[in-house]
């Protein structure tokens, strides 16, 4: 019994992810206001995720206690005006606030560039001219790394050979008194068949070379589940074992109800349990939980008002500065247990 018990504790623990902190394994943070619980599952103690973006200049809520050394935030300017300054102000802020403003100084060492900005609004782009986001970036990112040492990292494109970011960098410079347009990484996005993440990688290896990539957003959309499942381990080796990759995000910190690249890349089923992918992304064992079981209809979403049936709940939990009640319990008793 006794025996039974601690290997039940055992498998538990395997399959919520406590594993060694992966300094190159992120979260591209995706909240939903009708499931805020589900974010507290990428920061459980013992997390591999040592980083995370959510597309915005602010910490998500769930994560606003837990300091950078717990899990590290870098904050996107996703998009902007040529005259705005407000994200310059509000890092200023965050870095270096004011004497009894509220929160205590953040240590922020990176931050990102717009979001495709080569693409259109309805494809998720920030639809920005180079000559427009450079005059942005100038007067905006700029002036944190100068003060701050705040390391930049180039705006998100799809591909280098594109035609967006040459003329990005000339008008940049010319901006930047005549100085070259400096950054310290390049991120991008890779979705699609293994062969596209791998040419991605090369192509922007053999555009910056020794520059760090970052692949912020990646995954194989709109395939089987076998398909996806090995795409997965495949990208993930070849990531991990990658010297020019210095961080990556795998895109499905959602349900697979919401997903808009197709449940099985989601890594939470229709109730918010680890699909396999999800439990495997947090150095977990699968957990046999379908992202979209078979009398679920993808058409009928799951929502705070329209509960899916079936299927189970996620521990309640909250998130501390000092990791997750549910786990400490879990420590507990298995050495109760030994």
């Amino acid at each position: 019994m006794r025996h039974a018990a601690l290997s039940a504790l055992v498998g538990l623990l395997a399959v919520t992810g406590l594993a060694a902190k992966s300094p190159k394994r992120g979260l591209a943070a995706v909240s939903n206001k009708d499931w805020p619980e589900d974010d507290a599952i990428w920061v459980r103690e013992g997390s591999p995720i040592s980083w995370y973006y959510n597309f915005h200049w602010n910490v998500s809520d769930t994560y606003a206690t837990l300091a950078q050394d717990r899990i590290e935030f870098v904050p996107m300017l996703w998009g902007g005006g040529v005259n705005d300054t407000d994200f310059l102000r509000n890092m200023t802020a965050m870095i270096e606030p004011a004497e009894g403003s509220g929160p205590s100084a953040r240590n922020i060492t990176h931050v990102m560039g717009f979001n495709l900005p080569d693409q259109p609004f309805e494809h998720g782009g920030s639809q920005m001219k180079p000559a427009d986001a450079a005059r942005a970036w100038v007067r905006n990112l700029v002036p944190l790394r100068e003060k701050f040492g705040v390391k930049l990292g180039l705006p998100v494109v799809g591909d280098p050979r594109g035609g967006w970011i040459d003329p990005f960098l000339k008008n940049c410079s010319a901006l930047n008194k005549d100085k070259d347009c400096e950054f310290d990484f390049v991120p991008f996005h890779a979705l699609g068949h293994f062969g596209v993440l791998k040419d991605r990688v090369g192509s922007f290896s053999s555009a910056f070379p020794g520059v760090p990539l970052w692949v912020v957003e990646y995954g194989y959309n709109d395939q089987n589940l076998s398909t996806t499942q090995e795409y997965f381990n495949q990208s993930l080796s070849f990531l991990e074992d990658n010297k020019d990759v210095a961080r990556y995000s795998w895109f499905g910190s959602f349900r697979s109800t919401v997903s808009n690249v197709g449940p099985n890349m989601a890594m939470l089923d229709p109730w918010g349990n680890l699909t396999d992918i999800g439990s495997w992304y947090l150095g977990g064992n699968a957990t046999g939980n379908a992202a979209m079981p078979n009398d679920t209809p993808r058409t009928n979403a799951c929502s705070a008002e329209h509960p899916c049936t079936g299927g189970g709940e996620n521990a309640e939990v909250s998130v501390s500065a000092g990791g997750l009640g549910l786990w400490a319990g879990a420590g507990a008793a298995l050495l109760f247990l030994l």
